[in-house]
């Protein structure tokens, strides 16, 4: 039934249309109407709270015609509506500008394909200089308004590639634009830009573009709604449903949505826009938004080096201290405080006029003993300065105050810094996945592995907080084992999405290490508490060489015919920091004359483990994995022992 009734709803759409599509003026009227509604939502779209003048930037695309100001009065009603009536005055004029010139250059904007973009980059330029103007050039809004320059022009230039030329990639740049515009309308707290987007995604899922417009999509709830992780979430989400039927297809998408907004944080207003955005993607006709399917490998290949180089361009742009530079912090410190207790002081004149000089270099000695302690005391400054101040402590106070704000402020530009990291690394990671080249015949292998698993939890009923995996991909084996913090319900949870997550980016194409900075990425944004540590096992079937990666976890034993060896230390689990001081500890050997990997949970580990190992003399996996488990009774703690050996094909 559902599969005639979308047809069917198309049928009727499209004769709706033949019927109406035959009265010019019903025509022209429903195109300008068109326009005015685009021009409306793009004049709502944002970037991380900043207005972007993308009305204006669709108003030039369509040259000099009755939709051209269509677009233009529906974008200054949108800037009104959305930021109000003084932030609307700028793209207001700056748009009447751009139309002005299309008047006067007539059919040369369309001839000329840079000279509409130009003129509304320059003319954003010359208004928004004269704003700059009125406000001291800020220099917090000087990065604004290079970025907004940029925007007007690109867009109007992607606008129409998108509108004249039909180029199916700026098309998703539009619609892109228009999901993030409709952001700003939030029904009942529901952005409708979550569903659009999200139904822009799922429809687009068969066809080449799949990837490329889950990628626009997630960017544009980012930077206009501020949703965390969207652009991950979706991207991955597109991995997930390719080559499947649409029922199957659909089903594994909101699955992957549903396990990047419990990994990532992400809010669940994603999840219920990706539910309605799903039903809503039925209605969506992808081969005139995103063309007819392409099973050409070439095509494929394009598409993906796309993906990946847009992924690249994402995360070069989120790279900390590209433009890092000294604020006078401590001046700011002395400035304001003085604003708040000298500026009514009969001395003022004298301290900070006359005696300026001497004024600044007390202040300059007492600086680095009051910035390294983090607070100022009467005895960082020196006695002339003290004697002469007839309000010493509410200068103090001033001073401690401006330092606790400043300790705020470092504090809050640290935590930005890291997560511009976290993403740029997460970005990074995923193009290089797209990149990266699957072999074309399937290896031959030497070894067949056997594993033996035992898990037990603390108390015997209760669900165990330890979890495992084992799957293969082509020549390489993996065995995973996660603990999660805690026992029980929630400590299982964790390992288990721990355990998912890894598992996704390893089918997908990243390497091990990627798929565990990943993982510490997603912890530290999540900043929740929870976490697991990760056991990741690396087995190459064709050579019998083993990488194996410990992130908190237990130590690991090999057992060879001459003895027991441990591998790995103690460390904190994933979640901590990054950098090089916060990375797993990686290990190489091999397995390739019959030893055993043992890998054993907190519960599971120690002497009496260790004990065990050198105890046993057989070669059977699941009879080792079975006496770990067993000798360890009594722990206060799940435990879990996995035993791999690679045996000759």
């Amino acid at each position: 039934m559902k599969a005639n009734l979308r047809p069917a709803v198309r049928q009727t759409i499209r004769q709706r249309l033949n019927y109406w599509s035959g009265r010019p003026a019903v025509e022209t009227a429903g195109r300008a109407l068109g326009a005015a509604a685009a021009g409306f939502l793009l004049a709502g779209a944002a970037a991380a709270g900043i207005w972007l003048p993308l009305a204006l930037s669709l108003a030039a695309s369509l040259g000099l015609c009755l939709e051209s100001f269509a677009a233009y009065a529906g974008g200054c009603l949108g800037y009104v509506v959305f930021w109000g009536t003084g932030k609307a005055l700028e793209p207001v004029a700056a748009g009447l500008l751009v139309e002005a010139c299309l008047c006067i250059f007539g059919e040369q904007t369309k001839q000329n394909r840079w000279l509409g973009p130009g003129c509304t980059a320059v003319f954003t330029a010359l208004v928004g200089f004269l704003f700059l103007l009125e406000q001291r050039f800020a220099p917090p809004l000087l990065w604004r308004y290079g970025f907004r320059i940029l925007v007007a022009g690109g867009g109007a230039l992607c606008f129409r590639q998108a509108l004249e030329e039909g180029n199916a990639m700026a098309r998703l740049g539009l619609l892109a634009c228009l999901c993030a515009g409709l952001c700003a309308i939030q029904p009942v707290g529901f952005p409708l830009g979550a569903a659009a987007a999200c139904a822009l995604a799922a429809a687009a899922l068969d066809t080449p573009m799949g990837l490329t417009a889950a990628i626009l999509c997630g960017l544009a709830l980012d930077l206009s709604w501020g949703s965390g992780c969207s652009t991950a979430v979706l991207a991955l989400s597109a991995l997930a449903g390719r080559n499947r039927n649409r029922l199957l297809r659909l089903a594994l998408w909101l699955g992957a949505v549903l396990l990047g907004v419990l990994l990532t944080g992400t809010s669940s207003l994603l999840l219920a826009g990706a539910i309605l955005g799903a039903g809503l993607s039925w209605l969506i006709p992808t081969e005139l938004l995103f063309g007819a399917p392409k099973t050409a490998r070439r095509q494929e290949d394009q598409r993906l080096a796309a993906a990946a180089g847009l992924l690249d361009q994402l995360g070069r742009c989120l790279e900390p201290g590209r433009s890092a530079r000294a604020d006078p912090e401590t001046a700011a410190v002395f400035d304001q405080a003085a604003e708040r207790v000298c500026r009514m002081c009969s001395l003022w004149e004298s301290c900070w006029n006359q005696n300026a000089q001497e004024t600044v270099e007390a202040l300059d000695r007492a600086a680095p003993a009051m910035m390294t302690r983090g607070k100022a005391l009467r005895e960082d400054l020196p006695p002339l300065f003290v004697n002469r101040c007839r309000h010493l402590e509410g200068f103090l106070t001033a001073v401690n105050r401006e330092l606790d704000d400043l300790s705020c402020r470092r504090q809050c530009r640290s935590r930005i810094r890291e997560s511009r990291e976290i993403l740029a690394r997460q970005y990074g990671a995923l193009s290089r996945a797209l990149s990266r080249e699957q072999p074309a015949e399937q290896p031959v292998c030497r070894f067949r592995p056997e594993v033996g698993f035992r898990s037990q939890s603390r108390r015997g009923d209760t669900p165990s907080g330890d979890r495992g995996a084992t799957f293969r991909l082509g020549k390489y084996f993996y065995l995973l084992l996660c603990d999660g913090m805690g026992t029980g319900q929630s400590a299982a949870g964790e390992a288990g999405a721990a355990i998912a997550i890894l598992r996704t980016l390893l089918q997908a194409g990243v390497t091990p290490p990627e798929a565990m900075e990943l993982l510490n990425g997603i912890y530290i944004l999540r900043d929740d508490g929870g976490f697991a540590t990760v056991d990741l096992l690396q087995a190459d079937l064709t050579t019998g060489e083993v990488t194996l990666l410990k992130w908190g976890s237990a130590v690991s034993y090999v057992k060879r015919r001459s003895g027991v060896e441990k591998i790995g230390t103690a460390s904190p689990p994933p979640g901590i920091g990054i950098g090089e001081e916060f990375r797993p500890e990686e290990t190489t050997l091999s397995l390739g004359r019959g030893e055993l990997l043992v890998l054993v949970s907190d519960g599971a580990g120690g002497e009496t483990a260790e004990r065990c190992l050198r105890q046993y003399g057989g070669l059977s996996p699941k009879e080792l994995a079975a006496g770990l488990v067993g000798s360890s009774q009594g722990q206060e703690d799940d435990r879990t022992a996995a035993v791999l050996a690679l045996q000759p094909s």
